[in-house]
């Protein structure tokens, strides 16, 4: 196909399409700036939240000393607060990180607390008020601009749809004629001001365009899974994840937590452990989560099974051998979105992109400034 796709439309269509990305991005840039921004510290929050707090991420040696129990007896002991989350220590966070849940006001962020525990001996390293915490601050205001209880959640998916629509109205009203790619993204010398600018906002556009669009949906997705998972059940099945309740038999006791652990291992051996959630309110099973030994440490869930408490046995395998193509891609949502799907070069492209609408919105901006300003000098000539 040539390129000289767009010249086959009404020319009133490609200005519809500027005057659209132009406004939007006036309008909206700020907050697809300050998302941007924000994202491209979420692909690396988990390090620099450990190179913040040493203390709390540094266990006395190399050794796995202590057993899945001891742990939840040493975290119940400091916090008796709920556990939701226990992180299994990796290369990033080498510690036990036990995750509590606290009363909050009703409809807020969830209170989380956590605790830190040395796996070589079983100290307490430290406590902290999580979801306060400088870097998950940062992971709030890219997921929910700190809005949670007025929608903050449902505004970023908004920002989403405004990130797809400039990124897709900026490649139409860009496409070159034939013949003219390179010139059309490459910044040139000796040129005016405001050819430099355009030449900028052409350039950071396109190269990073695919990333950004990439971002863009796989964001909707996550924000609106219920609203993505028909689309992409038209090409393969997927299902919503489940919450599975088992019947409670009697007089039989519960398993400790390191059997679970056991378990969860002997079901999955080619795959890693990385997070435990026990029995709720919502499902009485443990759910455990995997990721591929050789993963990046960003990508914290590839799939996960439902443990009967009292038994062990699996009652459901949502792991990637287990999942459709569409399951998969809905699991895989966040992890592309950050980049951490594709290893590190993965995440340092996105990383990179994440500088890209501060780019376009400032060069864009400066384009349209003097274009007012050279149309304002015209229109007072004599």
């Amino acid at each position: 196909m040539q390129l000289v796709l767009k010249n086959y439309c009404p020319a009133r269509v490609r200005r519809g399409f500027m005057w659209a990305h132009r406004w939007l991005g006036l309008v909206c840039g700020i907050i697809v700036v300050l998302m941007g921004l924000t994202g491209s510290f979420n692909v690396f929050y988990r390090e620099i939240d450990a190179a913040l707090n040493p203390a709390l991420f540094t266990p006395a040696g190399p050794e796995q000393s202590i057993n899945l129990t001891e742990v939840v007896r040493v975290a119940a002991a400091a916090d008796p607060a709920p556990i939701f989350a226990i992180v299994v220590p990796h290369k990033v966070w080498p510690v036990w990180v036990v995750m509590h849940t606290h009363e909050g006001p009703k409809d807020s962020f969830p209170n989380l607390w956590t605790t830190m525990i040395d796996p070589s001996n079983g100290k307490v390293l430290g406590r902290r008020d999580y979801s306060n915490a400088p870097a998950f601050m940062i992971y709030r205001l890219h997921y929910t601009l700190l809005l949670y209880e007025w929608g903050g959640k449902q505004l970023v998916g908004a920002v989403g749809f405004v990130l797809l629509g400039l990124a897709l109205s900026g490649l139409y009203s860009w496409w070159p004629k034939q013949g003219r790619f390179w010139r059309s993204v490459s910044i040139r010398r000796a040129v005016s001001s405001l050819r430099f600018f355009v030449d900028v906002h052409n350039t950071a556009g396109f190269w990073a365009s695919i990333v950004l669009l990439t971002i863009s949906i796989t964001g909707i997705g996550v924000v609106f899974p219920g609203a993505v998972r028909p689309v992409v059940g038209l090409l393969s099945k997927a299902t919503a994840e489940p919450s599975p309740r088992i019947e409670t038999p009697k007089g039989t006791p519960l398993l400790p937590a390191d059997a679970i652990m056991r378990s969860a291992q002997l079901a999955k051996p080619a795959l890693s452990v990385t997070v435990l959630n026990p029995p709720t309110e919502t499902s009485n099973a443990w759910r455990v989560q995997f990721r591929p030994e050789r993963a990046d440490p960003a990508v914290r869930s590839r799939g996960a099974i439902w443990l009967d408490p009292w038994s062990g046995a699996v009652v459901q395998d949502r792991t990637t051998d287990a999942m459709s193509v569409g399951d998969r891609y809905m699991t895989e949502q966040l992890w592309i979105h950050n980049g951490s799907t594709f290893g590190l070069f993965g995440r340092l492209l996105v990383f990179t992109a994440g500088f890209a609408p501060l780019a376009l919105f400032v060069s864009g901006g400066i384009t349209w400034f003097k274009k007012r300003a050279r149309r304002a000098m015209t229109d007072t000539r004599p």
